[in-house]
């Protein structure tokens, strides 16, 4: 009996599998070399003509960066490797990258980027997160137009 409760102890539950938990998506404004805020929704953005500072960007953008959030077990590699796609119109692929052997924090969590280079107007972008049986998946419009 002591070792099978032992074997059930030193199994990792189903809340540290690792997981994606958020999306951020942020401006990089080419005046100051900021980063904007989080754009990502649920955040009240406007994506309109960024490339020169309209809608409601605080300057000039034509680049995203994306960052992704993966939860596990605190302090330990995550093997299962982490998808990250960024598609456009017609279902085009902007950019993607493949993260393998993800090391956590003492908090359990760990960040990853993904750089999107000219999309100032690229019109919906859908970036898909996915590692394991877990995918998130956030969309944001950067338009142009007179």
């Amino acid at each position: 009996m002591v070792p099978f409760l032992a074997a059930l102890l030193a199994t990792p539950s189903a809340s540290t599998a690792p997981s994606v938990v958020g999306i951020r998506m942020q401006l990089f404004y080419e005046e100051t070399g900021r980063l904007s805020r989080d754009i990502a929704p649920p955040a009240d953005f406007t994506g309109w003509n960024t490339i020169i500072g309209e809608g409601s960007a605080e300057e000039a953008a034509n680049d995203l960066l994306v960052l992704i959030e993966v939860r596990g077990a605190a302090g330990e590699t995550v093997v299962q490797p982490l998808s990250v796609v960024a598609r456009g119109g017609n279902n085009k692929v902007i950019a993607q990258r493949r993260f393998a052997d993800l090391l956590t924090s003492a908090q359990g969590r760990t960040w990853k980027a993904l750089w999107l280079a000219d999309v100032g107007c690229a019109g919906r972008i859908e970036v898909t997160a996915t590692i394991g049986r877990w995918t998130r998946k956030s969309a944001i419009n950067l338009d142009c137009g007179e």
